[in-house]
């Protein structure tokens, strides 16, 4: 639509009832405050054909209508204009700040857990956690590119709970969702699916800071600073990405992996270099990794000794989310491997890149499951390499077996948790982006 646009051709979108606020606030982020449009009440996507002409033909007259009035129509809603400082007064502190969560809230600002204040002493003792100035913008902040200055990173901070020395890990980790794919992954954070960010840390910060590498996706004492950072940064995606529920975030169901974590690799008990250095990072520095996970899936072995068993297991796990053929050259997966895993996998002469390809040798799945998601049949467009799958029958198809993702470097690997062979399969994409964090420290 923005494309029709910019080519000085008038466009009307037909929305979705659902989508409305969506098409509203992206218009906004995304350059096209004037854009008008006309909403059908269902969405087309599983929409028999019959359903989707009832829908769309009475829709004619109002897009017609649009289309001429040479943008007369209604416009869009105002927006608020956001104060620079908001005040709450109560009969004590603890009232006042329970107004403030209350306010917050009802605004959408909030994460639905109680909010610290970002009073000013709060923001100017984070803002000493970076050599940044506060006006220092670090990037526009996906899905509604905000600007991402270092006191706006510092407020969201604050209201999670957040300490100096969190700052140049949370200033990372949005520089590095900026990095992710065709703008920062835009179009998964604005998707219908449950995909959601995960940030992991290595280098010396981590040990550092107290970020967790064991079991570290939960809840408690153990992981109080995976969950400060993580909350933070999903502060920051909220009110600088401006990922609002049914607004930019359009996911159907929803995920608790949206109440973002930030973990570290537990790279004192692996067997291989740690991932920062597969990316061309040394061992002494600092990073942190923005990932795009849309599922899990705890993979367990009960008693495999060797690492082909091991790996063999995995790698069954990893067809967990099995892609269709349209997703297999862009999607990837996530394995959080424990150490009772990676330590005989690599003691028995596998490299991380011989776990990898291993793990792409013998993660098949069936070809005719795979294209279930989008049959052949009806809308789909068939690229001209798999046109020979329409002169199958549904068995043909089912007995074929294919990778289920395009090569060996569709896999990450890192070495998280405690004791115990079972490994954590998220199914992710685009790839991801990984940021130093010194370089933003005081």
């Amino acid at each position: 639509m923005i494309e029709v646009e910019n080519m000085g051709k008038p466009a009307v979108p037909i929305v979705s009832g659902r989508f409305e606020g969506d098409a509203i606030a992206s218009a906004r982020a995304f350059g096209m405050p004037g854009l008008q449009f006309v909403i059908v009440p269902r969405i087309y996507r599983n929409l028999a054909l019959e359903e989707c002409i009832k829908q769309t033909e009475p829709a004619f007259e109002s897009l017609v209508q649009t289309l001429t009035t040479n943008g007369d129509g209604a416009a869009l809603p105002a927006v608020a204009e956001t104060a620079t400082v908001e005040r709450y007064e109560g009969d004590d502190r603890l009232d006042a700040a329970l107004r403030m969560n209350e306010d917050y809230l009802h605004r959408d600002w909030a994460d639905g857990f109680p909010l610290l204040a970002a009073t000013r002493s709060a923001v100017d003792r984070l803002l000493k956690g970076t050599n940044l100035p506060p006006d220092h913008v670090v990037c526009d902040m996906p899905p509604g590119f905000g600007l991402a200055t270092v006191e706006k990173i510092a407020i969201n901070a604050a209201m999670a709970g957040a300490e100096p020395e969190h700052m140049p890990v949370i200033i990372g980790a949005v520089k590095a969702l900026s990095q992710i794919g065709p703008h920062g992954g835009k179009s998964l954070l604005m998707s219908t699916s449950p995909n959601a960010p995960l940030l992991i840390v290595n280098g010396p910060v981590g040990k550092e800071l107290g970020i967790n590498p064991r079991s570290a996706l939960g809840p408690g004492r153990n992981n109080k600073i995976n969950i400060t950072i993580g909350r933070a940064f999903a502060l920051c995606l909220r009110n600088i990405g401006y990922w609002y529920q049914d607004q930019m975030d359009m996911d159907t169901i929803g995920t608790t992996r949206k109440f973002i974590m930030c973990i570290a690799e537990n790279e004192e008990m692996s067997p291989w270099p740690p991932y920062h250095v597969d990316k061309g990072f040394k061992p002494e520095d600092s990073t942190v990794t923005v990932f795009i996970t849309d599922g899990e899936l705890d993979v367990q072995d009960q008693g495999n000794t060797t690492a082909e068993g091991l790996l063999k297991t995995l790698a069954y796990g990893a067809t967990f989310g099995t892609r269709s053929l349209g997703e297999r050259h862009e999607r990837e997966t996530l394995i959080l491997m424990p150490p009772d895993v990676a330590r005989p996998v690599g003691a028995q002469g596998f490299t991380k890149r011989g776990a990898k390809e291993f793990i792409h040798l013998h993660a098949n799945a069936s070809l005719g499951k795979m294209i279930q998601y989008m049959p052949l049949e009806g809308e789909a467009r068939v690229a001209a390499n798999w046109k020979w799958l329409e002169e199958l029958t549904e068995e043909e198809r089912l007995k074929i077996n294919m990778p289920v993702l395009e090569s060996a470097d569709r896999y990450d690997i890192l070495v998280v948790g405690a004791d115990r062979a079972k490994t954590a399969v998220m199914p992710s994409g685009p790839s991801p982006a990984t940021v130093g964090v010194d370089q933003y420290r005081p």
